[in-house]
């Protein structure tokens, strides 16, 4: 019987998945792996890839980002490829406050086509849901799935933005989710609070920056929390809560996981895992973020949940602004824009921050931010994993490789990084997807276009 000889065989590598780490040889054929063999296995490949005291990881999934400001998914997808990201899975809608109008099956179709023609790397997409939708849910929620889109969110906060769902839109949302097989993301924050607290500062003046969390209490997002996974479970939808942030909320996530219903996930930040609120006095407005960076009792509490599996994933929540728009960056805090990039040093701080530093392993932040994501959002297992039959999507990861953030990332608009002067041990040296390089050495060799549209499937 003749040997088939595939295209590419990466060799000498440590091959990481959730499940732990062994050596072993990928072989890849068609953008899929064909095999994966004992190391140093003498079958043929057109092309050898020496990974020899790396670690061969699977593409990095961020499934949580806004290509809505300074960066849209052409420029996002050029840092993406070189931080070892491989699929991302981005928040779109139509949101005014986003520019963008019309119906949610628009702002998917357009995007979709946007993606296809300008991203480097794979996508998937999760559908925003405002007051705006709420007469059109019936009709639109299916066709939206009938796309691929299955997972949606809402806002518990930003009424004046046109954002903020009540109890009610919610638990509405929710019913047409669960009953096409989809589930909602909710941003958990007590919008009432949040408008009260912000009134009240700005009425006594303090506007500086070193105010904002106050605005923000861990309650208030405690307290949400707690409500949204009350109204799940009366629904029985399943609930996706991004960037946890507050000791008390893990109070909150922890009960509802002993109760065992409804179904839900969890997702921290890289920056809820390295930083407190003092950056709000050292950087201003650029340090601005919904939820707000916490105290040190909070950054170490999030760490623990992540340690012990009660944080499903890490993903970005990258909504990058340029310096300029973030102003007034000192005089008036809550005329500043919310977000904060981050996307491209994702991976390689959460692994500085969490492996370097003893707090989780390596097959836990694989778990975190590649398995986990893929499974939650139906790209499993064509995504998130290195075996027979899935996308030869690749990271090749040298852990001895020392290299210093910069302020400006060379693929994104975005002008600044809360990183910058952070040094990191371990760092991407070759990225493939689909059995295509799209960085090497540092070096993008993606084209835009390259980058499919990935549908998520329902269980």
């Amino acid at each position: 019987m003749k040997i088939k000889t595939a295209d590419m065989a990466i060799k000498g590598g440590i091959l990481v998945n959730s499940k732990g780490v062994r050596q072993a040889d990928i072989f890849i054929k068609d953008g899929i792996v064909d095999s994966i063999e004992p190391h140093y296995s003498a079958k043929p490949a057109t092309k050898i890839i020496d990974a020899s005291g790396k670690f061969v990881l699977p593409g990095i999934i961020d499934a949580h980002l806004h290509p809505v400001y300074a960066d849209r998914i052409d420029t996002l997808s050029k840092a993406a490829a070189c931080g070892g990201i491989t699929t991302l899975i981005p928040y779109i809608g139509a949101v005014k406050a986003w520019g963008k109008t019309g119906t949610i099956f628009d702002a998917v179709k357009d995007f979709i086509e946007e993606g296809e023609k300008n991203s480097v790397v794979d996508f998937g997409i999760h559908c925003t849901l405002t007051r705006d939708d709420m007469d059109k849910m019936a009709t639109m929620i299916p066709k939206v799935v009938e796309m691929g889109v299955i997972s949606f969110k809402a806002f518990m906060a930003y009424a004046r933005r046109g954002m903020k769902l009540e109890d009610e839109e919610l638990m509405k949302s929710m019913e047409i989710l669960a009953e096409n097989g989809a589930s909602l993301a909710v941003h958990a924050e007590n919008g009432n609070i949040l408008d009260y607290l912000e009134d009240r500062f700005t009425d006594q003046g303090s506007l500086g920056p070193e105010f904002y969390p106050a605005t923000h209490p861990s309650l208030a997002e405690a307290e949400a929390i707690f409500r949204v996974l009350t109204l799940a479970k009366v629904i029985k939808c399943p609930i996706y809560l991004p960037h946890v942030s507050a000791y008390e909320s893990l109070e909150v996530i922890r009960l509802f996981k002993g109760w065992g219903e409804p179904v839900f996930f969890t997702e921290t930040c890289p920056h809820y895992l390295t930083f407190t609120d003092e950056e709000m006095k050292k950087r201003g407005a650029l340090a601005k973020m919904a939820p707000p960076l916490r105290k040190k009792k909070d950054v170490e509490a999030v760490w623990k949940a992540v340690e012990e599996g009660l944080i499903d994933v890490i993903s970005s929540d990258a909504a990058g602004h340029l310096v300029k728009t973030k102003e007034p960056l000192w005089d008036n805090i809550f005329k500043s824009p919310y977000g904060i990039p981050g996307l491209e040093t994702m991976f390689t701080v959460a692994y500085d921050e969490g492996v370097n530093k003893g707090k989780i392993t390596l097959p836990h932040l694989v778990k975190l931010t590649c398995e986990n994501p893929a499974r939650i959002f139906g790209l499993y297992p064509r995504k998130g994993v290195l075996q027979e039959d899935s996308d030869a999507d690749v990271v090749i990861f040298d852990p001895g490789v020392s290299h210093t953030i910069k302020a400006k990332n060379q693929h994104l608009k975005v002008d600044y990084s809360m990183y910058e002067g952070k040094v990191c041990m371990g760092s991407p040296i070759l990225v493939i997807q689909r059995g295509n390089i799209l960085m090497e050495e540092g070096e993008l060799k993606a084209e835009p276009g390259q980058g499919k549209y990935i549908p998520g499937k329902k269980d």
